[in-house]
């Protein structure tokens, strides 16, 4: 058969998730001996209008890209997830391709009008859950304070999130959600502005009003996806409680490449405990308690933290990480990491740190780490506490909880033979194996079905 990927940008080096995994998965399609063709976004180009560049490859697959410039983007395509001129393409793209079907992995910038692009034209689609964006407008499932959002999307919520930074949006937030939404939808619709008095619940309204569009879009077009593969227990929650039905979303974790230069790692040897953290330094990423916990440690053992990452447009708070890094020469700072070299890091390391104070869907790095056969040290948060298990292939520890991580951090040191043991618990699912079980289960949608195992 004949499948179009629809990713982020599938561009070299490949460094963010989404395209690691795109890539994973068109590799083991094409290895099943499907035909693939990938679509992607490239924010770089000029004006808010994409144009359609057909000339690039990823491995010997067709690369059809959507050029664009970021900043020229209308606000309402992130509001919204949805752009049409973004489906207009799209559906120039696939009307030409003609694929058998659709898996989309990335629907930030390309947005559900592809959905719509790719069901104008009675091709079916997949979507394989990644971020948030269909259930979150932030995309993040994280709420305006760092926490994680635990009432879901709808008008009144979403319209309180986006004010309640400020102490009178609080206010205005405690007082309109207890209203019937009909009547904030009513509000919101008309022009209040001071002095009347409604005028100060303008924010509020204005963002109540976005709400009512953004869910007015992508209601019809999330129930006109024909399948949604989410990685975790806590991702198939999260979509089947925000607008999803139970005949849509199907449980499959993410598959790993059995080739990996990680699953035939050898570790180096080592008299002392070596942790590891490679993320974000952003403060959802949770390096600063992994900081504090790490200095703060009673009988260090000579253990040591080697560090992975760089700024991330959050000065103040790296100015303090460096701050606290430089504080202990135990740490070691060793900024971004080509993937051409995470084989050897995790060589290098025993115990990787997953600190993270948000729900995570399911981070390859995790993957990563336990393929190589690395324990994991994590939050016990959703898309993290369904792959690691407590005791069997890592520890988990409460969310913030910098106490906690400590005393995990303490015992891994004092009980190496714990990191043998946990090295052992790991067993993953291969590429092969997921895509085979996409394939398979997109065949139900296809206009004429062909029979298993033909492609």
């Amino acid at each position: 058969m004949k499948i179009a990927l629809l990713t982020h940008k599938i561009k070299p080096p490949l460094i963010g998730g989404v395209d690691v995994y795109t890539d994973r998965l068109g590799r083991a399609l094409r290895r099943l001996g499907h035909e693939v063709v990938y679509l992607a976004f490239d924010s770089s180009g000029e004006g808010s209008q994409p144009v359609v560049q057909a000339d690039a490859h990823h491995d010997g697959a067709r690369v059809w890209r959507i050029l664009f410039a970021f900043d020229a983007l209308p606000k309402e395509s992130f509001d919204t997830a949805y752009n049409p001129a973004m489906g207009q393409v799209t559906r120039q793209i696939l009307a030409e391709e003609q694929p058998d079907f659709v898996i989309i992995l990335n629907f930030y910038m390309l947005t559900l009008a592809t959905v719509e692009a790719a069901k104008s034209l009675g091709i079916p689609v997949a979507h394989v859950a990644t971020d948030f964006v269909p259930v979150c407008r932030w995309g993040t499932f994280m709420r305006w304070d760092n926490r994680t959002c635990e009432v879901g999307e709808s008008i009144q919520t979403c319209a309180s999130c986006f004010i309640s930074h400020r102490p009178l949006g609080k206010v205005m937030s405690a007082v309109l959600e207890k209203l019937p939404e009909p009547t904030v939808v009513n509000w919101a619709e008309k022009e209040y502005r001071l002095p009347h008095p409604l005028g100060v619940a303008r924010p509020y309204l204005t963002h109540a009003a976005t709400m009512k569009q953004r869910l007015d879009r992508i209601r019809p077009l999330r129930q006109q996806i024909d399948l949604v593969l989410v990685p975790t227990r806590f991702t198939e929650t999260t979509f089947l409680n925000n607008g999803f039905a139970a005949e849509q979303v199907h449980f499959l974790p993410f598959g790993v490449d059995t080739d990996n230069p990680l699953a035939s790692i050898s570790k180096t040897k080592s008299d002392h405990v070596r942790f590891m953290f490679l993320g974000r330094f952003q403060p959802y990423k949770g390096l600063h308690l992994v900081l504090e916990a790490f200095n703060s440690l009673p009988h260090p053992n000579n253990a040591s933290l080697t560090i992975y990452g760089a700024p991330d447009g959050h000065d103040a708070y790296f100015a303090n990480l460096q701050h606290m890094m430089d504080a202990n020469p135990r740490i070691h700072f060793a900024g971004l990491i080509p993937p051409t070299e995470l084989a050897r890091a995790f060589a290098d390391a025993d115990i990787f740190l997953l600190p993270s104070t948000w729900h995570e869907n399911s981070p390859l790095i995790l993957l990563d780490a336990l393929q190589s056969k690395t324990p994991v040290l994590a939050s016990d948060i959703g898309g993290v506490s369904g792959i690691v298990e407590h005791n069997r292939n890592g520890l988990l520890f409460p969310r913030e909880d910098v106490a906690a991580l400590r005393q995990a951090m303490q015992r891994l040191i004092d009980q190496p033979e714990l990191i043998q043991q946990l090295q052992a618990g790991s067993s993953l699912p291969s590429i092969e194996s997921y895509a085979e079980t996409i394939v398979t289960k997109m065949q139900a949608f296809l206009p004429n079905p062909k029979p298993a195992g033909v492609a």
